[in-house]
């Protein structure tokens, strides 16, 4: 008999032991009633940022349920890990969701026994391109130039909460002009840049956004990729605009003297600059190119200056001047002047009488009249009869001469001008015995 007790009290205690195995096998669940609440730091995020997701539970009268109950978590986008996890003393649990990449809104739940979330409980996330919530464009430079220009666009791109996105596609399209990128990710400052090339006024947009359905995960993976049936669409787009203008050039005026420039004698142009009156910008420069192998920078300047040339040879010239401002816009004119030989003074001498007997006297009176521009470097008289008489740079003389032998004299001025040419004046003289 002592035998038989002994065996069954062992056998007693066998049981007892299979129990408390079982017991601590079976999780701990939330009781019926009790209610469970999700929240987290944000509501936007990167598809390459993290956040805590934390659930608190409580029973019906308010007061946390034992420590270490258990919650699972769903996600329809991303991971949570751990998937599954205790409560502490407070009924609170915290685990962390990634989104592994993905864009779109997170639909995250939890249970634990009778409580769950719901769907109207759940918690949800926006993220990558579905976090977007302002996208702000600027060109630099802007205007660019009338020549065709290139101006950096920038985008910056913020979530719903005012914080830098990164990771995200940003799709620019413009009106005009060709782009360097069409599609570009953000940096990890939010920004993302491209070129636009141009020579008429464009609107560039960027837009970021993403269109995707979200559906109910299954419980236990934490992945979002089990078995689930859709429950809804999310469409978010956000676009920015910038408009990239172009400036106008100035125009610039060539006017040639009104009479035909001569060979070797300064010449006045005028060249008349006009500002342009949309998107301009300030002048910088002006150049002249006289067509004769000179050229001359004329400064910067508006409205209208004169400026003095003097051509080596005649000829036909084709004169071209080039505007340019500060934008790099710039505008060329051209004129053709014809340069004439340089015309010579007049010589005029008058002699009185003209008929004059041997040892007799007669006056002469010499004008020289040289054109504008032209001076008398020298002028000379010779009487005809070996006699030369040096008048300097005279243009207004009179002079007297006896002639001792008879004959037919011819007498001639000669005068030197500045321009280098040998012009001559005649008049004759008959002596008689």
């Amino acid at each position: 008999m002592v035998t038989r007790c002994r065996r069954l009290s062992l056998a007693g205690v066998a049981l007892l032991l299979l129990a408390a195995v079982a017991c601590e096998k079976v999780p701990l669940l939330a009781p019926s009633g009790s209610s469970i609440v999700l929240t987290a730091p944000t509501n936007a995020l990167s598809a390459s940022g993290t956040t805590t997701i934390v659930a608190q539970i409580l029973e019906s009268a308010g007061t946390p349920p034992h420590s270490g109950t258990h919650v699972t978590f769903t996600t329809t986008l991303g991971r949570i890990e751990p998937s599954e996890a205790a409560t502490d003393a407070n009924g609170r649990v915290s685990v962390t969701f990634t989104p592994n990449g993905a864009s779109g809104t997170a639909i995250i739940t939890a249970g634990s026994g009778g409580a769950t979330t719901g769907s109207t409980g759940a918690l949800r996330i926006a993220v990558g391109s579905a976090a977007v919530g302002r996208v702000i464009v600027v060109a630099t430079p802007n205007p660019v130039s009338a020549n065709g220009g290139v101006a950096t666009i920038t985008a910056n791109v913020v979530d719903l909460n005012g914080n830098t996105l990164p990771s995200v596609g940003v799709s620019f399209a413009a009106s005009a002009g060709s782009l360097g990128s069409s599609l570009v990710n953000t940096d990890a400052a939010g920004v993302a840049q491209t070129t636009l090339t141009t020579s008429m006024q464009a609107t560039v947009t960027a837009t970021v956004g993403v269109s995707s359905t979200s559906s109910s995960g299954s419980t236990g993976t934490g992945t979002g990729t089990g078995a689930g049936t859709t429950t809804g669409s999310t469409s978010t787009q956000v676009s920015g605009t910038v408009t990239v203008n172009v400036s106008a050039a100035p125009s610039i005026l060539i006017t040639p003297p009104s009479t035909p420039p001569s060979k070797g004698l300064p010449a006045t142009y005028a060249f008349v600059v006009t500002a342009a009156t949309a998107n301009g910008s300030a002048v910088r420069n002006v150049s002249v190119d006289w067509g004769d192998g000179m050229a001359q920078d004329l400064g910067s300047f508006t409205g209208s200056q004169a400026q003095t040339h003097v051509y080596a040879r005649d000829g036909s010239f084709q004169i071209s001047a080039t505007v340019t401002d500060i934008s790099g816009n710039s505008n060329t004119t051209r004129t053709t002047v014809t340069v004439i030989p340089v015309p010579r003074p007049t010589v005029t001498v008058t002699a009185t009488p003209q008929t004059v007997v041997v040892n007799g006297t007669v006056t002469f009176n010499i004008q020289v009249l040289p054109p504008t521009g032209i001076g008398v470097q020298k002028t000379s008289i010779s009487y005809g009869d070996g006699v030369t008489e040096d008048l300097g740079g005279a243009t207004s003389v009179t002079r007297t001469h006896q002639y001792t032998v008879s004959g037919q004299k011819a007498v001639t001025v000669t005068v030197l001008d500045t321009a280098g040419q040998t012009t001559e004046g005649t008049t004759s003289v008959s002596v008689t015995p």
